[in-house]
């Protein structure tokens, strides 16, 4: 036999995109994966892996083996391909031993030409297809008798998603239980023919090599993500089950819904790695919108993405949906150089659903109009917002852009009032003077923070526009500084230091809350840092603008009038913005607002509906008054003691119990006053006491001309409303998207009454003046 025969055998492998992955190994040498996987075979048509594999006595055994990989030569002494080639020489030598006429391959060097008909180390299982395409050309030129399950075992010690490129269709990776690993590899769960209909479409994002391997990537994940443990002992384990069960029944719904939460646990796994891996783009979240925007609009799973680990996109869709979902996509990347569609007749679908703009821009690859806006807004935008945001926002921008000018008008006036550019003035004097307003304005911060921090967050669009009052008022007593002798000055220093700490932290608390209020998503930090862009931007702007007004204008006249003018479109575009939004839960003013319009005509307003009533400036926050309007008074809550023991002299008084709360109602002519103690343990929010002191304000029109005692008397007094009916109120009120969760009604550290017997408080006579104690506590909750 001639030494010069070359021995060639060629095969393709096709790639193989998960839909549910395997990610982690718990036997690094063996490549034994954490949790079994399963995968959709692609068309070989379009992506495959061609390898021929050669070997020759003739080939220089002191080069060894070699591999060129799309015409580049590449390094095969790595521990994972030596041991798929160690592998496959030993049951070659095995052969040969056992008949001794075979040629002895096993013993030849072996030169490896693959070529991949899309990018390598991208994310598209390049190297699931390559060792696949690797192992079965050798086990051919070999001539081994070997399954495709028995070579899939050889296959996964080179690349784990190898061994399901060994079949067509469905394919699951069994993980095996054995620590040899004999017992994992992997079986067809159905032909390709199974699901004719099933399609592919790839969205090739980039084809630069990824910045973290797949391997490196999974020991990063084992050894510090807190989410892998349970991806692979809960999250992976019911996937498998029911994309089985979705695959036998050809459910695409089932199907879609768990290849694309799959793909989102994975990526989340990956990102809560330590340090994060992120193998997505901006691209790739735009095809997830893009897919989530033609499944919603076409009213079922007409689409399913998923990601392996890389940005590139699989979309998998039937058939039948071709036009839904190629035909969206291809418009979409119309202009774009894209290329690789399959064939004319793509040319000829329909744009039957569009997508945002933003996101069409992001998925050809240049910018939209919109993305220098988008840049300033959440991710997401509208949707992981409330739909006040913008306005809000606007008005915001605008009211900032005015306070930059001015705060460089009073600036100035400080300046010159502190001796700058004036030689006679001590620079020690200066230092006292500012050393002094600092000092006091912190001390104000902390008094100021502890008195009213509780009841920031419940009325934050009052505090957010008192905020700006706050800092007007400073500039314009900083424009008075120049014109002070000292004693004077310190104190309008002074009083301006403590205007604007009173200023910072109602802002500062505010905005939290009003933050908190747009962001629907979770993305409360994003979007506070993107509400610092849009500032920053303002503001330079702002003193852009502001330091060409300062350089024109010193005549102190021009100067106040432009204040006056600047402080006045402060204060309007504030106003504007807090009055856009439209918060969710209820305060005392919005309570009592939707509650008064059921009591008067069964109607429950929307949120959007009640802050066009509410009032900024007027304080609405526990004013109440009859339907008639003839008494008035004001309802709070506080403790049991000062419930029991607040007798002002003159006023009627009346007292009652339920299974949530004490009240005491005292009244002298057309004024009223009430208060609520709530008892520790009420199931229910504040906003049911709340709801019966405003029922009981508005029926006092009766019962106060009646008298309190006669009136409550009554079994059914006028205007009772069962805990039942509250039950209905307060569903609708849920149903008209108001939050009941969040507890808005108390302005102040709640404080609620433990009673100790059990026994309910015996009611008071409106005579009866005597506090009495019935073996209660009262107890705080943070």
């Amino acid at each position: 036999m001639s030494t010069d025969k070359v021995y060639r055998a060629s095969t393709t492998a096709p790639v193989n995109i998960a839909v549910v992955k395997y990610w982690g190994k718990r036997d690094a040498k063996l490549n034994l994966p954490t949790n079994s996987s399963l995968s959709v075979t692609l068309s070989q048509a379009d992506l495959r892996t061609l390898t021929t594999a050669s070997c020759s006595a003739s080939f220089p055994a002191s080069e060894g083996d070699s591999l060129l990989l799309n015409g580049e030569p590449s390094d095969i002494s790595g521990a994972r391909t030596q041991a798929c080639l160690r592998e496959l020489r030993t049951r070659r030598a095995a052969l040969e031993a056992a008949d001794a006429s075979l040629p002895k391959l096993s013993t030849y060097p072996l030169r490896l030409v693959s070529e991949n008909n899309f990018p390598t180390a991208a994310g598209l299982a390049s190297s699931a297809a390559g060792f696949a395409a690797l192992v079965r050309a050798v086990a051919n030129l070999y001539e081994l008798k070997d399954t495709p399950s028995e070579l899939s075992k050889i296959a996964r010690q080179g690349s784990g998603s190898a061994c399901r490129s060994l079949f067509g269709g469905y394919v699951a990776w069994r993980m095996g239980d054995k620590e040899d690993g004999t017992d994992s590899m992997a079986d067809q769960v159905a032909e390709a023919a199974h699901w004719p209909d099933m399609r592919a479409l790839i969205l090739v994002v980039s084809a630069a090599k990824k910045g973290v391997s797949s391997s490196s990537g999974m020991q990063q994940t084992v050894a510090t993500s807190g989410l892998f443990q349970q991806r692979i002992t809960t999250v992976v384990p019911e996937n498998m089950a029911t994309m089985e069960k979705a695959i036998a029944e050809r459910d695409f719904e089932k199907f879609a819904e768990v290849t694309m939460r799959d793909s989102n646990s994975f990526h989340a796994t990956c990102a809560d790695t330590y340090p994060p891996i992120f193998y997505m783009n901006d691209v790739s979240r735009a095809a997830i919108r893009a897919v989530e925007t033609i499944n919603e609009k076409a009213g079922r799973a007409v689409a399913a993405y998923t990601f392996d680990a890389g940005p590139n996109a699989v979309i998998y869709y039937q058939e039948k949906d071709t036009e839904a979902v190629v035909g969206t996509f291809y418009h979409v990347l119309q202009g774009a150089e894209i290329t690789g569609w399959k064939n004319e007749s793509i040319k000829g679908l329909k744009a039957s659903i569009s997508v945002d703009e933003n996101v069409a821009g992001l998925l050809k690859g240049g910018v939209s109009p919109k993305a220098l806006l988008y840049a300033f807004l959440p991710a997401g935008y509208p949707h992981t917002v409330t739909s006040d945001y913008l306005a809000y926002q606007t008005y915001d921008s605008l009211q900032a852009f005015a306070s930059s000018i001015t705060s460089l008008l009073a600036n100035r006036a400080v300046l010159e009032g502190l001796g700058v550019g004036d030689s006679s003035s001590s620079p020690t004097g200066a230092l006292i003077l500012k050393i002094t307003g600092d000092t006091i304005s912190r001390i104000a911060t902390i008094l100021f923070a502890h008195r009213m921090g509780q009841a920031i967050e419940p009325e934050c669009k009052f505090y957010r526009f008192l905020a700006d009052i706050f800092n007007d008022s400073a500039q314009f007593l900083d424009l008075l500084t120049p014109a002070l002798p000292y004693l004077p000055k310190l104190g309008v220093i002074v009083s301006a230091g403590v205007l604007r700490s009173l200023c910072g932290v109602a802002a500062n608390a505010s905005k939290a809350s009003l933050s908190a209020h747009f962001a629907v998503t979770g993305n409360l930090a994003e979007l506070n840092a993107k509400e610092a862009s849009q500032e920053t931007v303002v503001s330079l702007l702002g003193m852009l603008v502001g330091s060409l007004v300062v350089r024109c204008v010193e005549d102190k006249q021009v100067v106040w009038i432009l204040m006056i003018f600047l402080a006045g479109v402060h204060l309007a575009m504030n106003y504007h913005a807090v009055r856009a939004v439209k918060m969710r839960s209820l305060n005392r003013q919005r309570a009592t607002i939707v509650f008064r319009e059921w009591l008067e005509t069964g109607t429950v307003l929307s949120p959007g509906q009640a802050a066009e009533r509410e009032s900024i400036l007027r304080n609405g926050r526990g004013n109440l008054s009859s339907k008639s309007g003839d008494y008035t008074g004001y309802c709070d809550f506080g403790t049991y003691g000062e419930l029991m023991s607040w007798n002002p002299r003159g006023y009627h008084r009346y007292d009652f119990e339920t299974d949530e709360y004490f009240m005491a109602i005292w009244h002298r002519g057309g004024y009223f006053n009430m208060k609520i103690a709530l008892k520790e343990g009420a199931a229910k929010n504040p906003l049911s006491a709340w709801f019966d002191a405003v029922n009981h304000a508005y029926h006092f029109d009766s019962a106060l001309k009646d008298g309190l005692q006669s009136h409550y008397e009554n079994e059914m007094p006028l205007g009772y409303v069962s805990e039942e009916q509250k039950e209905v109120i307060f569903g609708a009120l849920t149903k008209a998207g108001w939050d009941l969760e969040t507890n808005a009604v108390e302005t102040r550290l709640p404080v609620r009454v433990r009673v100790g017997d059990g026994r309910k408080v015996p009611p008071l006579s409106e005579k009866d003046t005597v506090s009495r104690h019935i073996g209660h506590q009262e107890s705080k909750h943070d």
